[in-house]
């Protein structure tokens, strides 16, 4: 490995948080996580996040986890301050995209998601989010 690459990827982990903040649905926000996420990375992420509520007076945050490759049990418990965090300045948080090696490290970890809304996919995380808008995703024609 060349040292140029080296550098390229300490600046991506100890820098900038590679990850986009989407307005999804009126008064909702989108978000997708990727890659392996370590606590130095959730702390950026839970900032983030945080700042664009606050900024945006978000409703409702839809955390995509589904092209999240690893994380630690100390970033399982992350995930759950992220919610605590968000519900306390009136923010719903939707999970989704969990996958199975996710959902094992989670419960090894011993992770309570109690009153923390958790759903298979981003089509079932919108159309819950509509649903707590009064809006409802129906088929057309």
């Amino acid at each position: 490995m060349s040292t140029e690459k080296v550098a390229v990827s300490r600046k991506q982990i100890g820098g900038e948080v590679p990850m986009v903040v989407s307005e999804i649905i009126e008064q909702g926000l989108y978000t997708g996580l990727f890659g392996s996420i370590d606590s130095a990375r959730m702390a950026q992420v839970t900032e983030l996040i945080t700042f664009k509520c606050e900024e945006l007076k978000t409703k409702i945050v839809i955390i995509d986890l589904a092209n999240v490759d690893a994380i630690d049990t100390a970033v399982s418990a992350h995930l759950i301050s992220l919610g605590r965090v968000l519900e306390l300045i009136g923010v719903q948080i939707i999970f989704c995209g969990i996958n199975g090696s996710l959902a094992r490290t989670m419960v090894a970890a011993e992770v309570q998601f109690g009153g923390l809304k958790i759903v298979r996919d981003l089509k079932e995380a919108v159309t819950y989010a509509y649903s707590l808008t009064g809006f409802q995703v129906i088929k057309a024609g």
